[in-house]
């Protein structure tokens, strides 16, 4: 199990990794790395959101809808080798990857921005996975979110706005967004995805994000 220093709890009980303690890093997800992926894609805790059935373009689960490196390759390295527009980093605990995180600019995806219902002009949307079990329900995917968004998302001076949109059932993912400092803007419908996503927001020079409208 990987240290994460002594837990703190939130004020409504639940418990959370302490932000100070956590040694977090953000390596850039590399083809070597595509294997330790691979196996993530296809644990239950991860397939549950990012799987076949769970999302369009999903890969991964059991049994036949397992991930192969061949689609993880597919998925992932031309834009490694282009340079975008998805920009995917390890979470690296102590020097070791536990999960994946992303950013891209909206504005790379007009039809997905429209129906999130957000301006694609200086925002990126960050989506994560903790593959790491021993790191589920621990506090450590909303220090990656707020740590990975101060840091790296931000550090593009283009971007003002950084978007979450897990699915409304997945409140895990939501809570993570919610003590990462994101706020709530609108529930949104989007083709093809079997339930609404729950946009989340976080503004370079702001608390959280915009209220929401409509």
């Amino acid at each position: 199990m990987v240290s994460l220093g002594v837990p703190r709890t939130d004020e409504d009980g639940a418990v959370t990794a302490d932000p100070d303690r956590l040694d977090l890093s953000f390596p850039p997800l590399q083809p070597s790395g595509f294997e330790l992926l691979r196996g993530w894609l296809n644990t239950p805790h991860v397939s549950e959101w990012w799987g076949v059935g769970a999302t369009p373009d999903g890969i991964g689960g059991p049994g036949e809808h397992a991930a192969t490196i061949e689609q993880v390759r597919a998925e992932y390295l031309t834009e490694i080798e282009q340079g975008g527009p998805g920009h995917f980093h390890f979470i690296a605990l102590g020097g070791t990857p536990i999960g994946m995180i992303q950013w891209y600019p909206l504005a790379a995806y007009p039809d997905y921005t429209a129906e999130l219902g957000e301006s694609p002009d200086g925002t990126a949307g960050i989506d994560l996975l903790i593959g790491d079990v021993s790191c589920i329900g621990r506090g450590v995917g909303s220090v990656a979110i707020r740590t990975y968004a101060d840091t790296v998302v931000f550090a593009e001076p283009a971007i003002r706005r950084c978007v979450g949109a897990p699915d409304v059932r997945n409140s895990r993912s939501v809570r993570a967004f919610e003590l990462a400092g994101f706020r709530f803007v609108r529930d949104a419908v989007v083709t093809g995805e079997p339930a609404p996503e729950h946009v989340m927001a976080l503004d370079r020079n702001g608390p959280g994000g915009r209220a929401p409208t409509g």
